[in-house]
């Protein structure tokens, strides 16, 4: 499964799973790939985002910047004291909720 993240509307929210966490990805602005990120090693409080493209499986061809896919690892820069750098593991399952829980 995939999800662009320039197709989605703007409060959607993606849900990606991985072998060792859960990430909540509140898009505010598809066209930027912005958005508020919260879990794994990031915790409940969400952070000001920017989702920076996936890492390929080795092999594989690069993918496109904006496109969430699973067997892929997520890299996002994060806001917090500073900008940093977040890669999860492996993409085991994502979903897109057109209705999050919460508002970002």
């Amino acid at each position: 499964m995939e999800i662009r993240v320039t197709e989605v509307n703007a409060r959607d929210e993606i849900t990606i799973r991985t072998k060792f966490s859960e990430y909540s990805f509140c898009v505010t602005d598809p066209v930027q790939c912005r958005g508020f990120l919260s879990g794994g090693q990031l915790g409940n409080e969400p952070h000001d985002a920017f989702f920076a493209g996936a890492i390929p499986p080795a092999g594989s061809k690069p993918c496109e910047s904006t496109r969430f896919e699973t067997g892929h690892r997520a890299v996002f820069l994060v806001s917090g004291d500073g900008v940093n750098r977040l890669t999860t593991s492996i993409i085991t399952e994502i979903n897109l909720s057109e209705t999050p829980v919460e508002v970002c």
